[in-house]
């Protein structure tokens, strides 16, 4: 009967669920990083305690996924050169996989108090090895296994964030603490993409564009310090 369909004008609105609000990172500020690593090191020298605080500063010093990390083989550590290659991953149901993405094949570079670390960490790995007549080939194998058990070492994180009293940001929370760090340090966001092994560099600014208090006490700084030399 008409000759317009008025419905051709209509402007379909957003579907909400998919611009809700994004779900906040979890990371520690500088306060409770210092907190946590300060709990760390007053724990008793045990094997165990070491091999948790060198999984976590490991978390931390690289940006790694935990699956990167207990997939991790001291081939894959070079400890001269300071560089870690990541090339699998290991999933929930114990099976080493490839990366996700080309992008998760890299080389990361590590800091002199984390080869360090690394290398004690080696050497009390194997004196405990062989005192079970074991040699192990894997970086944070637990000796009744091959590889740990991500869901094990997640109870025993919490366990820790708790006797530490600080924000429980879960293992990816360590990663999130590592990629602001290294942003506010001045890395370049093409480095970082790389670091975190990103397929997208998109993926790296739109999930790190957050500010932290001390970021944002810094940008004054940053400006002051332009507007000045103009």
């Amino acid at each position: 009967i008409i000759n317009v369909n008025p419905a051709d004008n209509v402007i379909i609105p957003k579907n909400k669920k998919n611009i809700s609000k994004k779900k906040e990172l979890k990371f520690f500020e500088t306060s409770q990083l210092k907190q946590f690593k300060d709990y760390l090191d007053s724990l008793p020298n045990t094997f165990k305690n070491y091999y948790h605080k060198t999984l976590y500063l490991t978390l931390l010093s690289t940006g790694l996924r935990i699956g990167e990390a207990v997939a991790l083989e001291w081939s894959d550590i070079d400890l001269e050169k300071g560089i870690v290659s990541i090339n699998k991953t290991l999933n929930r149901y114990q099976e080493v996989n490839p990366p996700k993405s080309k992008a998760g094949y890299r080389d990361i570079s590590i800091d002199k108090a984390t080869i360090l670390m690394l290398k004690q960490y080696k050497n009390r790995q194997q004196v405990k090895a062989w005192e079970l007549g074991r040699s192990e080939t894997v970086v944070f194998s637990v000796f009744t296994e091959k590889y740990a058990y991500a869901c094990n070492l997640r109870r025993r994180l919490d366990k820790h964030f708790k006797n530490a009293d600080v924000t429980n940001v879960s293992f990816h929370g360590l990663r999130h603490t590592h990629a602001t760090i290294m942003l506010y340090a001045g890395i370049q966001p093409k480095d970082l993409q790389h670091r975190l092994g990103h397929s997208d560099i998109s993926m790296t600014l739109n999930t790190y564009v957050h500010a932290t208090k001390e970021g944002a006490q810094k940008s004054a700084s940053i400006f002051e310090n332009a507007i000045n030399s103009l």
